[in-house]
């Protein structure tokens, strides 16, 4: 179960459920479809987690250490978010869209930086604050595009009658727990490093998403515009990727493992 085989299948669970979510949001009464379209997200996501379930017992650790790890736990998250979301509001084209960046990140996982057995942990990174930091930070990241999935349901139906307050509600949430994943990550940075911030470059690019996504919440209000949520959640979402595999890919900065 640690083998790449149950991200495969995820992969085509994901891939599934964007399908049966864009028939779906077509028809008045989608029924069947809502169904196959919930099964094939939970199936993937099940299986996702038993893999890394089993890799961790494999390796010993939690498996977000590399590149390929980290990319397939973004994946997860904006899986659970976007199912969580879908479940509260029912809306297909909103579930489309984070069906659908699943399987892309989850392709980002597999194809570019392929399959890792799995090895010995950096030292850096045996700390009791990794997996803390690592786990609420991709929370806050699934949250923020989920809320770039809701806008991009907007963009290509304009008669949807989506929550307005959603994207609200989706941001401070990812407030929340980028928050909280910065403030570990600083506790980290000081028993490793000697010092709370250091001013790397992925410490930065972070709280440039978290500061995008609080002044949205602060100027956009519970009811923001359809063209202030696109703007905010596109920007975050792009300074999101950069901060994710930019950096990673130009070796900058402590961030390097």
């Amino acid at each position: 179960m640690s083998g790449p085989v149950p991200l495969y299948v995820a992969l085509a669970g994901y891939t599934s459920a964007a399908v049966a979510a864009g028939i779906a949001r077509g028809r008045p009464q989608p029924g069947r479809l809502s169904v196959a379209s919930v099964v094939a997200s939970a199936v993937g996501l099940c299986l996702q987690l038993a893999f890394t379930v089993a890799r961790t017992i494999s390796v010993g650790f939690l498996p977000f250490a590399s590149r390929f790890e980290s990319m397939a736990l973004f994946a997860l998250a904006v899986q659970v978010t976007g199912l969580i979301v879908y479940l509260a509001t029912r809306q297909h084209s909103a579930k489309l869209g984070a069906d659908a960046i699943s399987a892309v990140l989850l392709v980002g996982a597999l194809m570019p930086f392929g399959f890792h057995p799995g090895g010995g942990m950096n030292p850096i990174l045996n700390s009791p604050w990794f997996a803390f930091h690592i786990i609420v930070a991709f929370g806050g990241y699934g949250c923020f595009t989920a809320g770039l999935a809701w806008c991009i349901a907007h963009l290509f139906d304009r008669t949807l009658d989506l929550n307005p307050t959603l994207p609200h509600r989706l941001a401070l949430a990812g407030l929340v727990l980028l928050g909280a994943g910065i403030l570990t990550g600083a506790m980290w940075a000081d028993s490793s490093w000697g010092t709370y911030w250091n001013w790397d470059p992925k410490e930065s690019w972070a709280l440039l998403t978290w500061t995008v996504m609080m002044l949205y919440v602060h100027l956009g209000g519970r009811r923001p515009s359809r063209a202030t949520s696109g703007i905010c959640f596109g920007l975050a979402f792009a300074i999101m990727m950069f901060t994710f595999i930019g950096i990673n890919l130009l070796k900058w900065g402590l961030h390097r493992y």
